[in-house]
């Protein structure tokens, strides 16, 4: 008998398929009526937007399932990268302090929290992450609710992705050297016990905040997140041993890409479609900066800085553009 479940459906009544799926994964067996959960969506935009963050209308579902069961939950994100906007704002552009305010749900912003660095060796070479103290000390149960999209720098971005959005520096993008290993030991440390993903719009093409929204209707939800990112990648037509940070999470044992060794609800080839992921000319040139935190940090958060951004400006495709006019009128 497998530890390993997953649960694949179409939504046709969002609260009661999350039931069902967190019924299969066997949520009440991880998560107990004295535990204190944290959720962690994925806002990597000021407001909702198809395809890109968490649907608002999913996390409040969500919780209304585990407020049922446990009076402590804590909903929390980070500021947006690069400073382009703060968690408090995102939450307010979601709605998440409404949702919040009704369901009696604690709402924390983690770049604002004490953190500590954690430093391990994964896969041969050591790495170091920042880890808010809350999710160290104060939480007995981490919940990720990711989309299902692409990314221009890992592919996929689904629940180990996700927490890469608890690294509370609002400047992580110059920590992005060895990601794939710094995300494994993210999910090492923070330990994801449930993972459901809000497949109610993928992104494909430009990932994660530029592509297509391609309406899908799915929900995702694994007791694993290595499993549940393995299916997640097989459904948008990837696999999942061309993701780093999927590989290194298998080999430093925490959890298993096969799904013949998951315990599964559907076939979930019936639900399988094709993405791609395009790479601009700016991705391609951030690809090379990520290699060295030096050079990232002299590009991204020194004095040149603001001629090299404006130089990158005039490469950007239009729908670039749109996005980073956004989030500098989101910043003002």
């Amino acid at each position: 008998m497998t530890d390993y479940s997953a649960y694949v459906t179409r939504i046709s009544d969002l609260e009661q398929d999350l039931r069902k799926s967190l019924e299969f994964i066997g949520w009440t067996d991880i998560i107990r009526s004295d535990s204190r959960v944290f959720i962690k969506p994925n806002f990597t935009y000021p407001y909702y937007k198809k395809g890109v963050t968490t649907n608002p209308e999913f996390l409040r579902a969500l919780c209304g399932i585990l407020r049922d069961r446990c009076d402590q939950i804590v909903i929390g994100e980070s500021d947006g990268a690069n400073r382009s906007f703060t968690a408090d704002g995102a939450f307010k552009g979601h709605g998440v302090d409404k949702i919040c305010q009704d369901l009696g749900v604690e709402l924390v912003n983690l770049s604002t929290l004490p953190s500590r660095y954690v430093e391990e060796t994964v896969q041969g070479k050591t790495v170091k992450v920042q880890v808010p103290n809350i999710l160290l000390d104060d939480i007995d149960r981490f919940v990720s609710l990711p989309v299902l999209k692409v990314h221009a720098m890992t592919t996929i971005t689904l629940s180990m992705k996700n927490l890469w959005g608890c690294y509370p520096d609002p400047m992580r993008c110059l920590h992005h050297t060895d990601l794939g290993r710094k995300l494994a030991l993210l999910t090492k440390v923070i330990n994801p016990r449930l993972v459901v993903v809000d497949g109610t719009y993928g992104l494909d093409g430009h990932g994660p905040m530029y592509g297509t929204a391609k309406r899908l209707d799915l929900l995702l939800a694994s007791n694993n997140p290595v499993v549940a990112d393995a299916l997640g990648t097989r459904l948008m037509g990837f696999d999942p041993q061309d993701i780093d940070h999927i590989v290194y999470a298998e080999r430093e044992g925490l959890g298993t890409t096969d799904l013949t060794k998951v315990n599964l609800n559907d076939d979930w080839k019936q639900y399988q479609q094709d993405f791609t992921v395009d790479k601009t000319f700016v991705d391609r040139l951030s690809g090379l900066l990520f290699r060295s935190e030096l050079l990232a940090k002299l590009v991204m958060d020194s004095p040149l800085s603001p001629p090299i951004y404006k130089v990158a400006g005039l490469l950007r495709n239009s729908h670039e553009q749109t996005v980073v006019s956004d989030l500098k009128k989101v910043s003002r």
